[in-house]
């Protein structure tokens, strides 16, 4: 199965539109889990207040490093999608409601380097180059609009390559896209970011890949540094 046919089985089985959980990668030395996964009303907290909460924490705390030993994760790629809505409230397209950059509506964030007790950790490699490769389908609302469902296929709309100063530190990599959106008469599209590494600064002999921190998320949501406050307090 293709990973972006397997995004859109994703959104239908667990009824998310956004990257709320397991990330999809080509390679990685463990699962790794978005930022969305840990924020207050994530799932995480969600385990946190069942029974079996020293059970959660040992198996899902802080999986949030991307990891990669193989090539230095040079060739690999990590995936993240989020919704927005080129409609309005009536499910009806209109100049006004047109989204004409995802800045304006997202925010996407990340660490370039991974932390190993709360501390900067710089014998790992860290991404130099970045490509983020775009895609988009429309989705629709199912079920007496209680589940999410992808219309149509994801197709390949542009991509950006993005160079990182070497450095240790967070980046803001979002480029200035202007979605395509639809016409149609569904509630929005959902657009995938295929981020694929193509030059790392390497680390330490011997020491893989390893980013973490992952977030992409509606502006509304508060900046990247204000959400990353919620995943700590467990």
């Amino acid at each position: 199965m293709s990973k972006l046919k397997w995004i859109s089985e994703y959104i239908k089985k667990y009824n998310e539109n956004c990257s709320c959980g397991h990330l999809l990668n080509t390679e990685a030395d463990e699962k790794i889990y978005s930022v969305n996964y840990y924020v207050n009303d994530g799932d995480f907290k969600g385990h946190l207040r069942q029974s079996d909460r020293e059970d959660s924490i040992r198996k899902w705390g802080n999986k949030r490093k991307w990891q990669v030993t193989k090539n230095l994760g040079v060739g690999e790629s990590l995936y993240l999608f989020h919704s927005f809505q080129d409609v309005d409230d009536r499910w009806h397209f209109t100049p006004e409601t047109k989204v004409k950059n995802i800045q304006d509506v997202h925010n996407f964030a990340f660490k370039n380097y991974c932390e190993v007790d709360e501390k900067v950790n710089e014998d790992f490699a860290r991404i130099k180059k970045l490509r983020i490769t775009f895609f988009e389908a429309q989705y629709r609302v199912v079920n007496n609009l209680m589940n999410y469902e992808v219309a149509n296929q994801f197709k390949k709309t542009k991509s950006y390559d993005i160079s990182f100063p070497n450095e240790p530190k967070i980046v803001y990599p979002m480029p200035a896209y202007a979605p395509v959106g639809s016409k149609e008469d569904v509630p929005g599209t959902i657009f995938v970011m295929k981020l694929t590494v193509l030059e790392v600064y390497p680390g330490k002999e011997g020491q893989p890949l390893c980013a973490e921190d992952f977030y992409l998320g509606y502006k509304n949501r508060g900046e990247y540094t204000e959400v990353l406050k919620q995943i700590d307090k467990i």
